[in-house]
């Protein structure tokens, strides 16, 4: 069903709210708003779809609303009883083409434009929530995405409490790589905090919401100065551990003509600078001058075709796999058939890939920087300085070979990051604190209270032993 502001028409009937004599099992109602959602984009864009999936494999009466664009995508992933809980909105009339000419864009002004995308297809959904809460009777609307902070949310007086998040943000190049940046993109980044803090003064979505969920306390202090006190945290990242195996050893071995075993490594995401893809393949050429090695890159992005001749130009191009963008179920297969993740990327808020190579049980090899540091340490993987180029290129191979080498070394760190993922970042375990927070939100507003009790919603669990 697709709704807009101004259409007439409504939910069915047996979507509607129960009656007294109903024997539905009590519990929360919820509608899961996302300006976007798709698995095949990766990144934000499927957290609101499996956050969707999980709460509905719980029972919870859920609903997701997105908008029109995702709707080819969604039919075809979704079960049909799932797909009949989806509904759709247009964003604004006239500003499609803002989207659709944003993406032929530089990067810094590419930025602003999805910005801007993000922004009117939330307003015009405003309308369509409100009418929601009132046909579903709904009990908690959940914003989970944008995830960055310096967006605004226009989503307030909706007839229901609203929680938002996880947001995760704020997230910088370490020094020795600040130059990476264009001109035109580092100076839109310098203007995003005073742009911040105008649009979240006239957007008050953020400082209304009953709960606001922050991946840590570098997101919480880009928060309006009221949000932050009042601020839970949660991981914004998670893992259907369902859908990633952890497997002893890789599923494909690959020996030389010699005998001996040979290394996979695996990348996977956007080709594009922050990503540091050009600094992992300058140190796979080290890597192969030392032993035997493949590397498969899965994903896609602008630098493609100058990674795959930097490749051929250092000498290990025979070695090096461009794959493109994968299926879901492909992309885990070749995770589960990797010895080794790496992840040199230099601007990284989570990595949800470093996160599903853990669930396998494969050992990880990350930067020092960002995201990184709250998921990987020395337990379940190496992590690299990056104080210099030199510095990473050097350390990356370093890590390459000791792992790439010591085959009882792969399966302790795999098993330590497999433990933690089942701890830390299942989505059973992410739903789970999601409902507290949601009967948190709804305590809050019914006790009329602006700020809630909850001071932090994620608590990581045990992780066994090895830890």
């Amino acid at each position: 069903m697709v709704m807009d502001g101004g259409s007439e028409r409504a939910v069915k009937p047996q979507d509607g709210p129960g009656h007294a004599d109903d024997d539905r099992k009590p519990g929360r109602r919820v509608l899961i708003v996302a300006h976007y959602a798709s698995e095949h984009s990766g990144g934000e864009g499927s957290v609101p779809l499996r956050l969707f999936g999980r709460l509905r494999a719980r029972g919870v009466e859920t609903w997701l609303l997105t908008h029109v664009s995702a709707r080819d995508e969604l039919i075809r992933l979704l079960p049909a009883a799932e797909f009949e809980r989806v509904i759709f909105a247009r964003g604004t009339r006239g500003l499609d083409p803002i989207h659709t000419f944003g993406r032929r864009l530089p990067t810094g002004l590419r930025t602003i434009a999805w910005a801007v995308t993000q922004l009117e297809r939330q307003i015009a959904m405003v309308p369509v929530i409100r009418r929601l809460v009132r046909e579903l009777a709904i009990d908690v609307v959940h914003q989970p995405i944008s995830v960055s902070p310096a967006v605004p949310s226009p989503l307030t007086r909706l007839g229901a409490p609203v929680v938002m998040g996880p947001l995760n943000g704020g997230m910088k190049l370490p020094p020795s790589f600040r130059n990476r940046d264009s001109s035109l993109y580092a100076l839109t980044k310098a203007a995003r905090p005073v742009a911040a803090t105008v649009l979240n003064g006239v957007m008050r979505g953020r400082a209304q919401a009953e709960v606001v969920l922050v991946a840590n306390d570098r997101t919480r202090s880009l928060l309006p100065r009221s949000v932050r006190k009042r601020a839970a945290e949660m991981s914004d990242i998670g893992v259907v551990l369902d859908s990633w195996v952890a497997q002893d050893e890789p599923a494909s071995g690959i020996e030389t003509s010699t005998g001996s075993a040979v290394t996979r490594f695996l990348f996977v995401g956007r080709l594009v600078g922050l990503k540091g893809v050009d600094i992992l393949i300058e140190a796979f050429a080290l890597v192969r001058e030392r032993v035997p090695a493949l590397l498969e890159i899965v994903g896609d992005g602008p630098q493609r075709a100058k990674l795959a001749e930097q490749a051929d130009r250092t000498g290990c191009g025979a070695d090096v796999s461009f794959l493109g963008w994968l299926e879901p179920e492909d992309c885990a297969r070749r995770i589960q058939a990797c010895d080794v993740y790496v992840s040199p990327s230099l601007q990284e808020a989570g990595g949800i890939s470093v996160l599903e190579a853990m669930a396998c049980a494969r050992p990880v090899i990350v930067t020092a920087w960002g995201g990184h540091l709250a998921s990987v340490d020395e337990t379940v993987g190496v992590l690299v300085d990056v104080s210099s180029r030199a510095a990473l290129v050097q350390g990356l191979a370093d890590a390459m070979v000791r792992l790439a080498s010591d085959a009882g070394l792969r399966s302790r760190l795999g098993a330590s990051g497999r433990r933690r993922v089942e701890a830390r970042y299942d989505w059973d375990v992410i739903v789970d604190q999601t409902l507290r927070v949601y009967d948190e939100a709804c305590e809050s507003r019914h006790a009329g209270r602006s700020v809630p009790p909850v001071a932090s919603a994620y608590r990581p669990g045990p992780e066994g032993p090895g830890r």
